[in-house]
């Protein structure tokens, strides 16, 4: 996961355009425009980066009619960039030592936007709780959800819906087949519940959480069994066994509704 794919737009002016201007121009575009800094740019690189701060000591020092080149010159900073090939994980790591709110990002020795610290800090706690095949979430957030749903005063319904014979479709079919089952039953799972469901994988088996009276899982579970009866994979079906509880009508906790369905999944039909 590059930080190109996280890169967030900047404006910019180049050097030679504004470098005669006056900072009272800086200040006029900063009224006009609703973002925090204006990059200059050099060659397009940044050479320096106005942000409210220097507005704020433009002000105090009454420098308004300063020219613009005269005060970049006067207040030279040293601009930390990144490489657009950088991973996420370390542009975090960086910017956390460097203790930096942020960085204009590089390629082919051009400005193509910036990151922020606080952008890389939500995807990197996103990755931590979604299962990065089919976008739903990971088994380690199912156990979370688990054990927060005890101090929730609300009806819990869990599915759970088992791919059969997968391991013997790869060995048939190859990797990619498997990959793709994968990815269908999820994104089919997820457009059989409300937005407001949580749907998780672990291996072959798909997880769902949903606030839900009884009568309402039990609708959910047909809908969903008809919706994947009907997949098929070049042209081949795709054999599935499912399970439910529910808490408080069936189980008295949302551990013996996990361990209700589990077992339900091993029996034998």
């Amino acid at each position: 996961m590059k930080i190109k794919n996280y890169v967030d737009p900047v404006h910019s002016k180049e050097y030679t355009e504004i470098a005669e201007k006056t900072l009272e121009d800086v200040i006029a575009y900063f009224q006009t425009k609703n973002n925090p800094r204006l990059y200059i740019l050099q060659d397009e690189k940044p050479l320096y980066i106005f942000t409210p701060v220097e507005i704020v000591d433009i002000f105090l020092q009454n420098k308004k009619d300063m020219k613009v080149k005269d005060y970049i010159q006067q207040n030279k900073k040293e601009i930390y960039t990144l490489n657009a090939d950088m991973h996420i994980i370390d542009t975090y790591n960086d910017l956390r030592r460097r203790k930096l709110d942020f960085a204009p990002v590089m390629e082919d020795f051009k400005l193509i936007g910036e990151v922020s610290f606080e952008t890389l800090s939500l995807k990197i706690s996103f990755i931590a709780i979604k299962d990065p095949l089919t976008d739903v979430y990971n088994q380690k957030y199912f156990e979370v959800m688990i054990e927060e749903s005890n101090e929730l005063d609300k009806p819990l319904g869990i599915i759970m819906i088992r791919l059969e014979n997968l391991s013997i479709l790869e060995s048939l079919y190859g990797h990619n087949f498997k990959l793709k089952v994968l990815k269908t039953f999820a994104k089919e799972i997820q457009n059989s519940i409300r937005d407001i469901d949580f749907v998780f994988r672990v291996e072959n088996t798909f997880k769902i959480l949903t606030f839900n009276n009884l009568e309402i899982v039990v609708k959910m579970v047909n809908r969903i069994k008809d919706r994947l009866s009907k997949i098929e994979i070049d042209e081949l079906q795709i054999p599935f066994k499912m399970a439910f509880s529910h808490v408080p009508e069936i189980e008295m906790s949302a551990l013996l509704a996990v361990e209700e369905c589990e077992r339900k999944l091993i029996e034998r039909d």
